[in-house]
This record gives structure tokens, C-alpha cells and sequence, in this order.
């Protein structure tokens, strides 16, 4: 048994959503400066990095980090959709549809579009203009897959960088909007992951289950998460 890590470690300078506060460290007290211990702040905002989002998110009526089952975290059945796409183009329905089997048996789907590759090459690339989702895809997720519990992106955001704003994050509201008109359970949403990891492996049979448990940040919409697969 081996484990391994598919979130990105939290840095200074990482790669983010164009508008997002940058992160940032303060060390209040240094042992090579004569303390007698390391000790640091962070400010940290929650949608940097590898995180979930939870309904609370674009919802005021929705489920805040802390309010969310600890077993919604927790997954035995992945799936990695590989669907190569490029700089603005979206995950459509006609990208799902013929992938029916495979998804009804998974609970968290993980898509790998090779986009992530950017991310350390060129961190200002890879946060422009990056894939997204077309709404239609997000509902039929939503709404045909009673066992998926969540969704997993090797790129920043469900919702585009260049409309998302404007449009009102439609795709955001796809996956996690609650109350009328939405009668089925939310799915969560982790953003920013490495795919690409799993990517390697021969199977994927060969995870036994993956964790991504939030820090739980009361009243909070989203968390960073360690993502971690554990390899038979």
C-alpha cells in the first residue's frame, strides 16, 4: 500500500483565479532570529489552490464546509474522464454522453483534460481563458447520477474566467444550487487537483479510496483540501 497526494501544495505566487487575493505568509517568529520557535500566519483565501466547494458557496440558503457529512469526503469509486481540451473550450454534453456506464458506477469523476500541464510552465497561461463547463453537462451530471458525490478538475474553475463573472457563474449554480427547482443533491466540487498523477498509474483499480477532507471552517463556502488516493 502506498499513498498518493493529488492537491497542490498552498505557496505565495500560486496559481489562481484572476481576481482572487494573492496568498501570503508572515512569520512571527523565526529561530534564526533569535526566538525560541517557528511560527507563522497565513492568509488564506479559500478558493485558491486545491479545494471544495460547498453549496454555501453561491447559495445562502446552502450547506457551509462544516455542515457537509464527513463521508461526502471520503470516495471508493473514482473515474477519470480524459477529455483533451484547450484554452477556452468547454466540457459539453456530447463530451458525457457516451461515457453513461462508466460514470453511473463511480462517486467522485475526475476529468483530465491536459490542461494542467501549464501549470507549472506557466502559471499566467494556465489561468487564462482555461476549460470549463457548458451548463447542460453540469445538469445532466447532477441530475442522471444518483451515486456521484463530486467532481474533479485539472484546471482552476467549473466556470470560465472570460464569461463566468458576467454570466452570474451559471455552471457554479449548476452543480450546487439547492431550493426549488433543484430536487437533486448537490454534487461538490474540487477545483485545481492533480490529475494528472492519476494519470500515471496502470489501473485505476489500483486506488482503493481517496480522501479529500476539508479543514472545517465554520460558516465558510469552501475549504483547501489534501487530496490523497491510497494505491493497492
Amino acid at each position: 500500500m502506498r499513498f498518493m497526494e493529488l492537491s497542490y501544495p498552498v505557496e505565495e505566487n500560486g496559481p489562481k483565479w484572476p481576481s482572487n487575493p494573492e496568498e501570503k505568509v508572515v512569520y512571527e517568529q523565526e529561530i534564526q532570529k533569535g526566538a525560541p520557535c517557528n511560527a507563522s500566519s497565513v492568509f488564506h483565501h479559500m478558493h485558491n489552490g486545491t479545494h471544495v466547494d460547498a453549496p454555501r458557496h453561491f447559495n445562502p440558503i446552502g450547506m457551509t464546509i462544516d455542515q457537509i457529512p464527513a463521508e461526502d469526503f471520503y470516495y471508493t469509486a473514482p473515474f477519470v474522464l480524459e477529455l483533451p481540451k484547450g484554452k477556452g473550450e468547454k466540457i459539453r454534453l456530447s463530451d458525457l454522453m457516451n461515457r453513461e456506464e462508466e460514470i453511473k458506477n463511480c462517486d467522485i469523476l475526475f476529468f483530465s483534460t491536459g490542461y494542467s500541464e501549464l501549470r507549472e510552465r506557466s502559471s499566467k497561461e494556465f489561468t487564462d481563458d482555461f476549460p470549463c463547463f457548458a451548463t447542460e453537462a453540469a445538469e445532466y451530471l447532477r441530475r442522471n447520477f444518483p451515486g456521484l458525490k463530486a467532481v474533479a478538475l485539472d484546471f482552476l474553475s467549473v466556470d470560465s474566467s472570460v464569461t463566468g463573472e458576467v454570466d452570474g457563474f451559471p455552471i457554479h449554480h449548476a452543480f450546487l444550487d439547492t431550493g426549488i427547482g433543484k430536487p437533486y443533491r448537490t454534487l461538490l466540487i474540487y477545483e485545481d487537483v492533480n490529475v494528472k498523477k492519476i494519470r500515471e498509474l496502470k489501473c485505476i483499480d489500483e486506488i482503493q479510496w481517496i480522501s479529500a477532507f476539508p479543514v472545517r471552517f465554520k460558516g465558510l463556502e469552501a475549504s483547501p483540501v489534501s487530496m490523497v488516493a491510497c494505491i493497492k
